[in-house]
């Protein structure tokens, strides 16, 4: 178990996954400790001034009671652009213990005229 400093984190850092799809990376990490939400250092991450990293939910459709519960659940989307580190440490520490689901989050970004979560 992590402590309350640090998080359970694996980096990727390799030019063999610059052109890798959002379902590329989620195939790649899927396994039997899947993380509920994998952050994406892209080039809209590279290139923006805040560097906003992609937060992308892990949840399946198989994951979910029916469809329905599915649907409700990605109603804001698969994805969300999160500004670090404040926004990524809130969004994860936040799943981690259950406080908040992935949706609330997309849900704040949606909100923001970039489409990024930011701290209250």
């Amino acid at each position: 178990m992590a402590s309350p400093t640090t998080a359970p984190v694996t980096l990727i850092n390799d030019p063999a996954w610059a052109a890798a799809t959002v379902d590329e990376v989620l195939t790649a990490v899927s396994g039997d400790e899947e993380p509920s939400v994998v952050f994406i250092a892209d080039r809209v991450s590279t290139q923006a001034e805040y560097h906003p990293l992609l937060a992308v939910t892990t949840l399946t459709r198989e994951d979910c009671v029916d469809d329905e519960d599915y649907e409700q659940l990605i109603e804001f989307g698969r994805e969300f652009r999160a500004t670090p580190p404040p926004a990524v440490h809130e969004v994860y520490a936040n799943l981690s213990i259950g406080n908040l689901g992935f949706e609330e989050f997309a849900a704040w970004a949606q909100d923001d005229p970039e489409k990024v979560f930011r701290p209250f």
